[in-house]
């Protein structure tokens, strides 16, 4: 055998050691596809229902933040009436409350201090 050949089956040798970890690297990387397409398979089949449940819990979720919000709306108002009632109301009271008091004084004859002072002087 002379060099040449020497070479050419040390060169089929290792293209043929080559080829073949090519086809192993090429059996475990379709056996890994498989597998992932398997997963992406079962993903799907879990991820399509979850994100519909997902999309109508957020429906309902807007839904309740629509009827929150009206309900502070009302209650706003409401307080707003209130707090606009309240001091006209107060003040009537008071107002109510010192005539009250004066007809009472006017009529157990207790004159107002004002009124002693002018008589006094």
């Amino acid at each position: 055998m002379t060099t040449g050949d020497v070479l050419a089956v040390v060169a089929a040798t290792l293209v043929t050691i080559l080829v073949a970890v090519l086809a192993t690297v090429l059996v475990f990387l379709t056996r890994t596809l498989r597998q992932l397409r398997g997963t992406v398979d079962a993903l799907r089949a879990e991820a399509i229902p979850l994100l519909e449940e997902a999309r109508l819990a957020v429906r309902d979720a807007a839904h309740e933040v629509d009827r929150v919000e009206r309900l502070l709306t009302a209650a706003e108002r409401v307080s707003d009436a209130k707090r606009a009632l309240a001091t006209p109301v107060v003040k009537a009271m008071a107002f109510g409350t010192g005539v009250s008091r004066a007809a009472q004084k006017l009529r157990d004859g207790d004159a107002p201090k004002s009124t002693r002072r002018r008589s006094a002087s």
